[in-house]
């Protein structure tokens, strides 16, 4: 059993993953006074995390020396395996009682798999705390951020959590969280295809399109997306706060999630395959709001799932 400074002070850290998210995070959290190891297979990021105060780590296995607390932010499942069970990986030097928390976003199943695989070889709990709200909210830390994991878990990262999100939930146990981002993808996902979908209608129409956020403030047609993404679309600003790609990966294990519930999700569904699209067409590392770019000019893909839709 490792000693731990979490009843003391602030708990040491291990950081894996300092890319689009977890780059912000890292550097708050060093700005914050957290000691901080980090750990990137890509050494440009961990560069850029070591400059703003991290110590950096040849592998993950040595970036979790001495650390109390295990931070994960990677692109995907494979990404996670990787790291916890790879060469030089996690779970050759993890010991209770570290706890990892998994900010990446990962399906339910896995996430329960492969946190009942640590716990059985190491004895440390994982906590899946997938986060929305963006880079920027991750630098300034008022991420929202939805946790599945044990009681006695939870309240060890409760104050770590007060550092880098605005709003938690702690949702159940390991894989609930993942459970309540898939859903929050599902909303997200669907409402990036419409915002499009809305914008090129105005413009089509002869509205200026940028005018639609004023013109149904405080209405039903109101929200934070409205308010914060519809104008990006608008723009035509497609710099990635969060990769197609990625998004395309949410979406499908928001069907996977349906199909293991037999539960119907068409919108989402059509979401996925209009994102598919965009990756086929080689837009994979823009924004999703790049989603926009199916509907310039005259896609005849699209029109023929309108008029299919016209003719119901």
């Amino acid at each position: 059993m490792r000693s731990n400074s979490m009843t003391s002070g602030k708990p040491r850290l291990a950081y894996i993953g300092v890319g689009l998210m977890g780059g912000p995070m890292a550097a708050r959290l060093a700005g914050l006074g957290y000691k901080l190891r980090v750990f990137d297979a890509d050494a440009g990021r961990q560069a850029a995390a070591m400059a703003s105060g991290a110590v950096g780590a040849a592998s993950p296995k040595d970036c979790v020396e001495d650390a109390d607390l295990v931070l994960l932010n990677l692109p995907s499942q494979a990404a996670v395996e990787t790291v916890v069970f790879g060469q030089a990986g996690l779970s050759d030097a993890l010991l209770s009682p570290q706890i990892v928390v998994d900010f990446s976003t990962v399906s339910p199943d896995f996430c329960r798999s492969i946190g009942w695989r640590v716990q059985a070889a190491t004895g440390c709990e994982w906590i899946d705390a997938p986060v929305s709200g963006g880079p920027s909210a991750a630098g300034e830390g008022n991420l929202t951020i939805m946790a599945g994991g044990s009681d006695w878990a939870i309240a060890r990262i409760r104050s770590l959590i007060q550092d880098v999100g605005r709003q938690f939930t702690h949702v159940g146990q390991t894989g609930m969280g993942s459970v309540a981002k898939m859903i929050a993808q599902l909303v997200v996902g669907t409402n990036y295809a419409v915002l499009a979908e809305a914008v090129r209608l105005a413009e089509a129409a002869g509205m200026d399109a940028a005018l639609l956020p004023e013109c149904v403030k405080y209405g039903h047609a109101d929200g934070v997306l409205m308010q914060q993404l519809y104008p990006r679309i608008a723009a035509h600003d497609f710099a990635p706060q969060a990769y197609a790609r990625q998004l395309l990966k949410d979406l499908d294990m928001v069907q996977e999630l349906a199909r293991s519930s037999g539960t119907a999700t068409p919108m989402s569904g059509q979401a996925a395959q209009l994102f598919r699209l965009l990756i086929t067409a080689g837009h994979g590392d823009i924004d999703g709001t790049g989603i926009y770019r199916l509907y310039e000019g005259a896609p005849s893909h699209l029109t023929a799932i309108g008029e299919s839709a016209r003719a119901q």
